[in-house]
């Protein structure tokens, strides 16, 4: 089946009539349902496969009753390095955009209680769970700098927003988008600042080109993950350009540099890491990701990407997998107050994906409600579900391939 069903987790006594294969044998366009909400790597899942190492002697006449102390060395060498070669699966949470209007300032300077008042009802869980979380900054961080007379829309946010948003459970953030420059060029270099102040890993923006271009690894060992940002907006209402935003060799900006991009994947990749890119484009308020999206993310495939992740569009956007990979084309919002969004852009979802030994395995929908105040989870599950495999079918009809296909669960060691 392909991604246009819309189960994405089932039981165990389903999973076992659907049939079972090796996570590592899962690739797009297939992917790996949850069994029971779990997938393999977490607690409580239900299939797994155990090494088990052994040593008989190797003529029927000679027996130990305890092993020598040099072979049972042996045996927890080989254990272990068969371990450390082998990484378990981990989660990758990836979220839409961020801003947090000024009458919430308040909230990010409040701890715990004031992140558990900007995201309710579960929100901060689905970033605290997973093994690591990212999302897109959408606002520079300071109080520094004029309105940038060019721009429609202007966002900004507090000191200290960089430590908030850590404490949230995000663990690096795209700063890559065509909001970076809304208070000039004071209030960029202010953010970069914050940034680094709380030690949050940034991607897509820096103090020059080749910053702004630079990979970032996430993790040790052959589990890691290594992202790259990118961001290729199109010229707004007022005149303002992604051209005036990038990087140069002595300026500050945004990665807008698609060669730079594609060098820092490509190197990424021969690293061994997985490669994930945070790109921010497209066109604004539709479901439907556009020509400029599909093409420039299947060349971020071709180079080396696993997942490519999108933002820009402020609404949900299908999957589609290509050469092994996944392309998520827009998050939507996901934290967004202090502004009147259309309600076509309320309803969002965390994506959770389901990472190992370099690839893309399963998928997960996670809905939430991106409202004036704050955001909450959306309890719509099923719903949110179906319609986010409608999002995915609606991309395999319209360019005539398929997506996903789904197997009912998956075993690792």
């Amino acid at each position: 089946m392909d991604i246009a069903d819309d189960r994405f987790s089932v039981s165990q006594r389903m999973a076992e009539e659907m049939g079972l294969l090796p996570l590592e044998s899962i690739v797009a366009p297939r992917r790996a349902l949850s069994v029971d909400g779990t997938w393999p790597g977490q607690p409580g899942y239900p299939f797994a496969q155990r090494l088990s190492l052994s040593a008989r002697p190797s003529t029927s006449g000679h027996a130990y009753k305890t092993l020598p102390k040099t072979i049972l060395k042996w045996l927890e060498a080989a254990a272990g390095a068969s371990a450390s070669g082998d990484p378990r699966p981990l989660v990758l949470a990836v979220a839409g955009d961020i801003q947090v209007g000024e009458a919430q300032w308040p909230l990010l300077a409040q701890g715990e209680a004031g992140l558990a008042s900007l995201l309710q009802g579960g929100v901060l869980d689905l970033l605290r769970k997973p093994d690591v979380a990212v999302a897109n900054l959408e606002a520079p961080i300071s109080v520094r700098g004029n309105p940038n007379p060019r721009k429609r829309f202007q966002f900004r946010m507090p000191p200290g927003s960089s430590t908030a948003l850590a404490k949230a459970g995000l663990d690096l953030l795209l700063f890559g988008n065509n909001h970076g420059f809304d208070f000039g060029d004071e209030a960029f270099a202010d953010t970069l600042d914050d940034l680094d102040g709380a030690a949050m890993p940034m991607v897509g923006a820096g103090r020059n080109l080749q910053e702004a271009a630079a990979a970032r690894f996430v993790g040790t060992g052959p589990g890691r993950l290594a992202f790259v940002g990118y961001t290729f907006f199109p010229d707004e209402r007022l005149g303002f350009t992604a051209a005036e935003a990038a990087a140069g060799p002595d300026k500050a900006g945004v990665s807008a540099n698609e060669a730079a991009a594609m060098a820092a994947v490509c190197s990424a990749a021969a690293t061994g890491a997985t490669v994930v890119v945070l790109a921010h484009g497209g066109s604004e308020y539709v479901r439907t990701p556009s020509t400029a999206a599909r093409l420039l993310y299947g060349r971020f495939v071709d180079a080396g990407a696993a997942l490519v992740a999108g933002s820009h569009p402020h609404l949900l956007q299908g999957c589609e997998a290509r050469s092994g990979s996944i392309i998520a084309y827009s998050l939507g919002n996901f934290l967004f107050t202090g502004e009147a969004e259309p309600p076509e852009a309320w309803k969002g979802a965390v994506l959770d994906f389901l990472m190992y030994r370099g690839k893309v395995r399963g998928l997960m929908v996670r809905p939430i409600i991106a409202g004036y105040d704050f955001t909450t989870t959306d309890p719509g599950q099923d719903a949110a579900e179906k319609g986010f495999a409608k999002l995915c079918a609606e991309i395999a009809e319209r360019h005539g391939r398929h997506q996903f296909s789904s197997v009912g669960g998956a075993s690792t060691r």
